[in-house]
């Protein structure tokens, strides 16, 4: 995971790429209370991130833009995400895991 350093320590800025049928990364850790960016560049096709845990729905991730995703980790436990752009046949399997540790 390529996390990047900011001022602000609970902010946790995390690149992501968006790809046929996968995120990468497919597994994303913070702590309880961290604000979150990702930023979520898809390199083939349009695809979509919904968190529904967190509030998250954004179905603009086209070719080669990349898109700032932010929330705060305010609930601790394992939650899914998934692409919610239909982008092929293995678009069921295209999900990814956020663990916000306590």
């Amino acid at each position: 995971v390529q996390e990047k350093t900011t001022i602000d320590s609970r902010l946790k800025e995390i690149d992501v790429t968006a790809k046929m049928w996968e995120f990468m990364p497919s597994e994303i850790r913070v702590n309880k209370g961290d604000r979150v960016r990702l930023n979520i560049k898809s390199v083939d096709v349009k695809h979509g991130i919904s968190i529904p845990d967190f509030g998250i729905s954004d179905k603009n991730l086209e070719q080669g833009k990349t898109v700032k995703v932010e929330f705060t980790a305010d609930k601790a436990g394992t939650f899914e995400f998934r692409c919610n752009v239909y982008c092929g046949d293995g678009h069921s399997d295209m999900v990814g895991t956020l663990i916000v540790e306590e």
